[in-house]
This record gives structure tokens, C-alpha cells and sequence, in this order.
């Protein structure tokens, strides 16, 4: 898995860091590529592609499949089986 988050230091500032810690804490494997902070389509191209908007945190599963939205990737992450 791979989620695009922002460029907080830290995992306890902001929704990406929820979504991280949860990854974390059921044993997920995931990849982390922190964007710019600016929230534009310019500023964020690859998030744009992927959800047709700005926002992180975005999880893009082995799939392919794009989750965008914290809320919506910890409701997803619970229904979730880990291997």
C-alpha cells in the first residue's frame, strides 16, 4: 500500500498521521510519499490523478484502488482482514 500524506513532522498533528498509526497498529505494510503542502491541483498533480481532488491523506492499495479522506480510510482499514 502506499499513502500520500502531508510533510507533517510528526504522526499525532494531522488525519494523515491517524491514518498511519492505524496502518501501523493492524501490521499493514505501507509506503509513505509526503507531498507538498500547498492544496492545489498544480501543487498535488499525482493526487488529483488518482481522487479528482486536492487532499491528503490518500491510500492507494496494491490494487490500485485510491481511498481518499481519513475517515473514509479508517472505516475502509476496519473491514479490512490482515494476512
Amino acid at each position: 500500500m502506499l499513502l500520500y500524506r502531508c510533510k507533517a513532522p510528526t504522526n499525532r498533528i494531522c488525519p494523515c498521521g491517524q491514518v498511519a498509526r492505524r496502518l501501523k497498529s493492524q501490521g499493514i505494510e505501507f509506503e509513505q510519499r509526503r507531498v507538498r503542502m500547498a492544496k492545489t491541483a498544480e501543487a498535488r498533480p499525482e493526487i488529483v490523478r488518482l481522487t479528482g481532488q486536492q487532499l491528503v491523506p490518500v491510500l492507494v492499495e496494491d490494487d490500485g484502488t485510491a481511498i481518499h479522506g481519513s475517515e473514509r480510510i479508517i472505516s475502509h482499514l476496519g473491514a479490512v482482514e490482515v494476512a
